[in-house]
């Protein structure tokens, strides 16, 4: 069985694994020990909290091989996107340039530097080995993290949100950064979004243009790529899009890959949780894919499972429910996949 679990620190050269792995995309986590291991207790800490409301609490989650121990992937979410220091993002707006003498009457694109979704929950880290691409397995990942989520509600925003890596090329050459970013920073886009994921985001607020950049005088290559999803992040795109998650009207500040938002309630699965009970069957009756969630106390574990779904009741194979290994006081949540 694989499972999507909480983050320790034994998985600290796991996780140092898939984030070199993972290369420089800003979707993923930084490669390095020192912030995979403040991350790591920042989640741990997050997770023994008892959360009335939302904050600064960023919960880490890794899929694992329970048999073998080994990491596959990994997920992360923040409380609030921006909580002790702003989330920035690029806005797409219009503006009106009009002249009554002249009839000319002009709606312009424009980007604004805005931290419009700091208040926004906010999924990231994903990353799953390319090898399991076509399995459920990043269902479990994305999935897993919005039940997780749903459960408790109490420690989210009610806008829920994830940045999509965009257009870079495999040595890191990025369209709109090299046409935008650059020129107000003067380093590679790798340099940036390493620093992006390892540092405070004041150096945004130093560094990026404070007034709307129009877009009609960025370079042509640059405004090709604008709300476009890096290839390597397609699987993620359409695992959130089939959720309920849509591309507004913000963009990231480095690459102008799209941001996907979404309201709770307006989610899929969100509407579709239901809370049961576990028990043994041999029944040979056909079974349904689900995806199990299992809550207690503050902990929290999710796993894709075949079984039969009577009521609240939701029957497992005897080896299924000896792996899990429940505590009789855990709240157990499902949803067919």
């Amino acid at each position: 069985m694989i499972v999507l679990r909480p983050a320790q620190l034994s998985d600290i050269s796991d996780l140092e694994r898939l984030a070199q792995k993972g290369g420089a995309m800003v979707s993923t986590p930084a490669a390095q020990r020192a912030h995979l291991l403040a991350k790591i207790e920042l989640s741990i800490d997050a997770f023994a909290q008892d959360v009335l409301t939302p904050g600064e609490e960023s919960y880490l989650f890794v899929l694992e091989e329970m048999l073998t121990g080994q990491l596959m992937g990994t997920g992360a979410v923040k409380a609030l996107a921006g909580n002790r220091e702003p989330f920035y993002s690029f806005r797409n707006d219009i503006k009106i340039h009009s002249s009554a003498e002249l009839n000319v009457h002009n709606r312009i694109h424009a980007l604004t530097l805005n931290h419009d979704l700091s208040d926004h929950s906010q999924l990231c880290a994903f990353y799953i080995a390319p090898a399991l691409a076509d399995t459920l397995l990043p269902s479990l990942i994305t999935l897993g993290r919005l039940l997780f989520m749903s459960v408790f509600p109490m420690r989210f925003a009610n806008e829920w949100m994830a940045v999509l890596p965009g257009i870079a090329d495999k040595d890191g050459r990025a369209p709109f950064w090299e046409h935008v970013g650059r020129k107000f920073f003067g380093i590679d886009y790798n340099q940036v979004a390493h620093y992006n994921a390892t540092l405070d985001k004041t150096f945004i607020a130093e560094m990026m243009p404070y007034h709307p950049l129009y877009v009609t005088l960025i370079n042509q290559e640059a405004q090709a790529v604008m709300g476009r999803v890096h290839s390597d992040a397609q699987l993620q795109c359409d695992l959130l899009s089939g959720q309920g998650f849509a591309p507004d009207k913000y963009v990231e500040i480095f690459d102008a890959g799209p941001i996907f938002s979404a309201p709770r309630d307006a989610l899929s699965l969100c509407q579709q949780i239901k809370s049961v009970t576990l028990t043994s069957s041999m029944t040979e009756t056909a079974t349904q894919t689900y995806l199990l969630g299992m809550a207690d106390n503050n902990d929290f574990k999710a796993c894709i499972v075949q079984g039969v779904l009577q009521g609240e009741l939701l029957m497992l194979s005897p080896q299924n429910l000896e792996q899990l290994n429940l505590r009789h006081k855990a709240r157990v949540f499902c949803v067919m996949l």
